[in-house]
């Protein structure tokens, strides 16, 4: 017998982090978060909606004093209380800024359209969700395009549902090859309740398509960035999160990761360019603050991008600012 004694280390004990006490867990796996980002109070949100936006978001902020942005373990970041937007709230947001029409800008070269095009066989049967104008049908020539989305506008032809992601899968599961969410799940309460339910649309083999804005990124770099804030982003992605919401799911990765950004995104490359005061400068993780050379500084940025953007396009440099998703549903 062996005169070597062993013993078993001690474990070591580790306060809790009074930051994360009574926090929000995981929309995608339940678990606690492994760092709070920040805290912001409701005014800072609503100001920046109604001075940098002109957009009065009041109405759906009651009761909430404070919001706190999280760091999951899967990668995910989102918003404590997720708060979304209503069909009043886009209305007159989408209206007021012409979004729609700045997504459908030179469509045709939209790098997650192409490159999902890519992923859909011939004669596939697409299901796109929260398709807006539907102009991802163009890239589909080879294919059978339906859209999806209650609250698309009254010109758009029949080929668009106006049923909710939750009334569609419940009547016709399995009933697509390919889904495809660009842009819509950081707009969701439960991101995870919307991946089952694009999951439960596809044959078995079919493929799940998400897009969403990146964590961290240039966009996250801009001070106070109004779109990824409640109510309108909840959620930052990155391949990270996308992986493990897959493997939640029971879905098998095909392609994690980051897509370079497309021309109609060029205002955002020289806004971020243009700033003279970033998020990745200051000493410490807020993205969102009230302070007077963050508000200056975004102001003067936007202003020069709306002068040179229509000018000079983006460097093939240009770094990624969103994350991409495709999976299969096992056979």
């Amino acid at each position: 017998m062996s005169d070597i004694q062993t013993t078993k280390p001690k474990p070591q004990k580790t306060k809790p982090d009074p930051a994360l006490a009574g926090a929000l867990p995981c929309p995608i796996t339940g678990l606690p978060p492994v760092r709070r980002i920040q805290s912001m109070s409701k005014e800072l949100v609503q100001d920046i909606w109604k001075i940098g936006q002109g957009v009065d978001v009041s109405h759906l902020l009651a009761g909430i004093d404070r919001f706190s942005l999280y760091e999951s373990p899967t990668g995910l970041v989102y918003f404590d209380p997720i708060v979304v937007g209503d069909g009043a709230f886009y209305g007159s947001y989408y209206t007021k800024w012409e979004v729609h029409d700045a997504l459908t800008y030179r469509s045709d070269t939209r790098v997650d359209f192409v490159h999902t095009a890519k992923h859909v066989p011939a004669g596939a049967k697409v299901l796109d969700i929260g398709c807006g104008p539907g102009v991802f049908r163009r890239h589909l020539t080879h294919a059978t395009y339906v859209g999806l989305d209650p609250y698309a506008s009254a010109d758009v032809d029949d080929v668009v549902i106006r049923e909710t992601l939750e009334e569609h899968a419940e009547k016709n599961p399995g009933a697509y090859d390919v889904t495809c969410a660009f842009h819509v799940i950081e707009h969701v309460p439960d991101p995870r309740r919307h991946a089952e339910l694009m999951a439960k649309l596809v044959k078995p083999g079919g493929l799940v398509v998400l897009g969403a804005p990146l964590y961290p990124s240039p966009l996250t770099e801009v001070p106070n960035f109004p779109l990824n804030i409640p109510p309108h982003h909840v959620t930052m992605w990155n391949p990270q999160s996308f992986s493990a919401l897959a493997k939640e799911l029971g879905l098998e990765v095909v392609e994690a990761t980051t897509t370079p950004p497309s021309p109609h995104q060029n205002m955002f490359f020289w806004m971020h360019k243009l700033l003279f005061r970033r998020t990745d400068q200051a000493t410490d993780p807020r993205i969102y603050a009230h302070r007077w050379s963050w508000h200056a500084s975004v102001a003067l940025a936007y202003l020069g991008a709306k002068i040179v953007s229509p000018f000079l396009s983006m460097p093939a440099s240009a770094r990624p600012i969103d994350a991409y998703l495709v999976a299969r549903k096992p056979l």
